[in-house]
């Protein structure tokens, strides 16, 4: 193309250029990404069932299930996995383009049986937020509501799921709702309390050999003020509500607290949710 050293100079110093003004773009879409923040939709499942007649706010079918698994791909989304946020995060790893993270509530076992096979066949990684107390009393094949220990070890050996916690014992909705503090109780006695739950928790996820993000799903999305720095002082790393907005990740490690999630009720359209999706965006 050039002939002689002048023609070679003036080769190498157009690639050069070529080359400087890509990386300016590169680290220019790197800075505003970091200022602007990647937006990150959360999806909350609870039971999936095959009976339009069982479906509701906390069911929904498996035909709604797979519909929003095709129209998330269709629409360009890509189901992440806990651990890629808290790399993108805390370690600087990348997100894809419109990352979204889908998480079904409680442990039944209905995500066994019925959403896994879905999750399979979009590869669509997803994280379980598992009740330790459920698991604890669940014994694989007795027909219950929720999967038992075994049952979540074999839904790991997917590749496709990770577990967070919903607590060892206080997802229940009788004199206290989840982690809520009660009104007469001391700040003293609610940490014992709280305390004493996580505790529970991380033994039997110890004892039962089954992995778990240090992430937290607030039981029935009840907050409280003093939950969240003993939560974090007992190393979780991120906290999930059941507040309806979309997220949006930076590069500090306060924006994986309180996160947002949309519970996907049977009674919404696969539209609406994507709908959702854009409005954080």
């Amino acid at each position: 193309m050039f002939k002689g050293w002048k023609g070679t100079l003036l080769y190498l110093l157009v690639i050069a250029a070529a080359l400087a003004l890509l990386l300016s773009f590169w680290w220019a879409g790197r800075a505003a990404e970091s200022e602007e923040g990647v937006h990150l939709p959360i999806l909350m499942y609870h039971d999936i069932t095959d009976n339009p007649l069982e479906a509701g706010d906390y069911a929904l079918t498996s035909d709604q299930l797979e519909a929003d698994l095709r129209a998330l791909k269709d629409s360009g989304w890509t189901p992440v996995s806990v651990s890629e946020v808290l790399r993108y995060v805390l370690e600087g790893d990348p997100l894809p383009d419109r990352p979204v993270l889908l998480v079904f509530d409680d442990g039944y076992r209905s995500f066994l049986t019925r959403a896994l096979p879905l999750l399979r066949a979009h590869d669509a990684p997803a994280a379980v937020s598992v009740i330790g107390r459920q698991a604890q009393q669940a014994r694989a094949g007795d027909g219950g509501a929720f999967m038992s220990w075994d049952e979540l070890q074999e839904a790991a050996q997917s590749g496709l799921v990770e577990f967070v916690s919903r607590s060892a014992g206080l997802h229940v909705y009788c004199q206290r709702s989840g982690v809520a503090r009660l009104e007469c109780e001391s700040e003293a006695a609610y940490t014992q309390v709280l305390q004493g739950d996580l505790q529970r928790m991380t033994a039997l996820c110890e004892a039962a050999g089954v992995a778990f993000e240090p992430v937290f799903a607030y039981p029935y999305g009840s907050l409280e003020p003093l939950a969240e720095p003993l939560l974090q002082a007992h190393g979780f790393l991120a906290t999930l509500t059941s507040e309806e907005h979309v997220n949006v990740l930076t590069r500090s490690a306060d924006c994986l607290y309180l996160l947002g999630r949309l519970n996907r009720s049977a009674f919404l359209q696969t539209q609406d949710v994507l709908d959702w999706m854009e409005s954080g965006r």
